[in-house]
């Protein structure tokens, strides 16, 4: 354990965003969270930042609102996949249960975080949850598949790169 207080870490962090979000505080758990919802490309997303002070680990999820459909699992899945050879920060997880989240975990034993460090953890994940939240809400919600799905995000990424 460094001995960082990591409430004043989590306190920079949503000064810095300019968020008045609460700190919560698990005493049985022995952890610090934040859990707050965003808008991120026109959809609603929770984001949740969990310390573990004692271990100095920060685990970061942003979680999508909308449900996979169950028969989309699979899809989902491979899309999920031919993302992660896109996107190299952090990873996007799909459940039985229809859920979707993109998480990071960081570990800073002998490090000393400020809210600024907490910032560079959460920012690729909003950027990789904005950057594939059409995508993602193609697989899960209409009769796209992943290969289809993805072949449309590639061919736009190469429509912008053109203009």
């Amino acid at each position: 354990m460094t001995g960082v207080d990591y409430r004043n870490v989590l306190k920079q962090f949503l000064d810095l965003r300019g968020w008045e979000d609460e700190i919560d505080i698990d005493e049985e758990n022995g952890t610090l969270s934040v859990n707050t919802e965003i808008g991120i490309n026109g959809q609603s997303i929770r984001l949740v930042i969990e310390i573990n002070p004692e271990g100095d680990i920060v685990d970061v999820f942003f979680y999508y609102t909308i449900l996979c459909k169950k028969n989309k699992i699979n899809q989902m899945a491979i899309l999920l996949n031919l993302i992660h050879h896109r996107w190299i920060f952090g990873r996007f997880e799909v459940y039985e249960t229809g859920h979707i989240r993109w998480r990071h975990r960081c570990d800073f034993e002998g490090a000393q975080p400020v809210g600024l460090t907490i910032n560079c953890i959460v920012e690729p994940g909003w950027q990789a949850v904005n950057k594939f939240a059409d995508v993602i809400a193609a697989v899960a919600l209409t009769n796209s598949t992943a290969e289809e799905a993805i072949a449309e995000y590639d061919k736009n990424r190469d429509n912008e790169d053109q203009e």
